[in-house]
């Protein structure tokens, strides 16, 4: 599997909010960021928000701020993303898709943790 474009290519997550509203969206990484935006903006022109990859601090396994699921199946589906000025929680539709992505994201936050010689 070619990452690099699927990556830029998305996936779709419910992104979860502490107030406990979820929400569908288009989650890719282009270019160093990290974005999401409604599934139907296939273009890609309107990102509702984005992440810098550089300031993610670490990834953790379930829901850090929102409010906790209590549905089994769907909780082992969440990560969040954590930086110093936000939490970005996911939900993926199954556990390979979040493994998946929580690989992927691990392996760049090495990558930019490894100097370039």
């Amino acid at each position: 599997m070619d990452t690099h474009k699927y990556v830029k290519a998305g996936e779709i997550f419910v992104k979860h909010h502490k107030f406990g509203a979820e929400k569908i969206r288009l989650i890719y990484i282009l270019d160093g960021m990290l974005y999401w935006t409604k599934p139907d903006d296939l273009s890609k022109l309107k990102p509702k928000g984005k992440i810098n990859l550089e300031d993610i601090l670490q990834i953790e396994n379930g829901l850090k701020k929102a409010k906790k699921l209590k549905d089994f199946d769907r909780s082992i589906n969440c990560f969040s993303i954590i930086t110093k000025e936000r939490t970005l929680e996911l939900e993926a539709s199954n556990i390979q898709i979040k493994n998946l992505w929580t690989n992927i994201i691990n392996n760049i936050l090495k990558k930019q943790q490894t100097p370039q010689q």
